[in-house]
């Protein structure tokens, strides 16, 4: 009946069952039923309002069964189409709601951004040139990581030419690598980095406020806006898709506070002068709470 009213204009009649529906936030997907794509939904999967304020978000309708039967992919450029449905057996899902939390600057805000490693925090021990930075914590007590087992410090080596940087966070003040072999032989686009290069950026305190629409400015949680394609990580551990935790952006607002790094180049001069990931990019950081293991990665234009 209701491809019928669809079709041809038929009204619905009350004892017409309503049909489900889902909206994320996003645009890029293949709706195979793969992994992928299962993961894509559960990550994107917001409400329609938040859905509506992104550039390019889609619908997902299910049929009377429950099982896909429509997606459309819409943008603010109303370049509206219908997307192909490559497996007919995709079948809607009881997810969680992503809400959108945005970081705003509070001067007592339980969360920062830059700042002084804690002393009762280690780097892991690593040989890459630049070794990590620290870009600061995220507080279980905010009303954005309520799900957090911990609070966690974030360390990145965002100098590096990286694909995917994993910590284990068992202890929470000492997490690991577990690509340490990998990210030894990362390269670096900048040589004047050594291993006994140190950056260290002022600390901004902020709090995470939930929104229908994502802000830009020093970062925010809850759903993902990828730059380029959507890169959703599995945790090796556990298989199950990673819960995103946060985007921090490239700002001029997180300022270095003292670095011992001086490039002989001085179109270089500005990467080492403010927080920055690739130049323009962001810095996409995933967690699993059960085995506590993070993932980070950076995505440019």
């Amino acid at each position: 009946m209701s491809i019928l009213s669809k079709i041809f204009g038929i009204k619905s009649t009350p004892n017409e069952p309503k049909l489900k529906k889902q909206y994320l936030a996003g645009w890029e997907v293949n709706l195979d039923g793969k992994e992928h794509c299962l993961s894509f939904i559960e990550t994107q999967i917001t409400d329609k309002q938040t859905a509506e304020s992104m550039y390019s978000h889609i619908i997902l309708t299910y049929d009377e069964n429950n099982f896909l039967e429509f997606a459309e992919s819409r943008d603010e450029d109303e370049n509206n189409k219908d997307l192909i449905i490559r497996n007919d057996q995709i079948k809607y899902r009881d997810l969680r709601i992503n809400k959108i939390f945005n970081f705003e600057k509070a001067e007592n805000g339980e969360n920062w951004i830059g700042g002084n490693i804690p002393s009762d925090f280690v780097i892991p021990k690593n040989t890459c040139p630049g070794s990590f930075q620290y870009l600061g914590k995220l507080s279980k007590e905010s009303n954005a990581y309520y799900w957090l087992p911990f609070d966690i410090n974030l360390i990145c080596p965002i100098y590096l030419d990286l694909d995917k940087i994993w910590l284990d966070y068992s202890e929470p003040n000492s997490p690991k690598i577990l690509n340490l072999e990998e990210v030894n032989l990362l390269s670096t686009a900048y040589d004047d980095l050594n291993t006994d290069s140190f950056i260290e950026y002022e600390q901004v305190r902020f709090t995470t406020k939930e929104d229908k629409a994502i802000g830009y400015g020093i970062g925010f949680s809850g759903i993902p806006n990828w730059i380029q394609f959507s890169d959703i990580p599995k945790c090796p551990k556990t298989q199950k898709t990673m819960r995103f935790l946060c985007q921090l952006q490239s700002s001029d607002e997180i300022k270095t506070k003292k670095t011992n790094i001086n490039p002989t180049d001085e179109w270089y001069k500005q990467y080492f002068e403010k927080m920055n990931f690739w130049g323009d990019g962001d810095l996409f950081v995933f967690f699993e709470p059960e085995s506590k293991i993070a993932c980070y990665m950076i995505q440019n234009t």
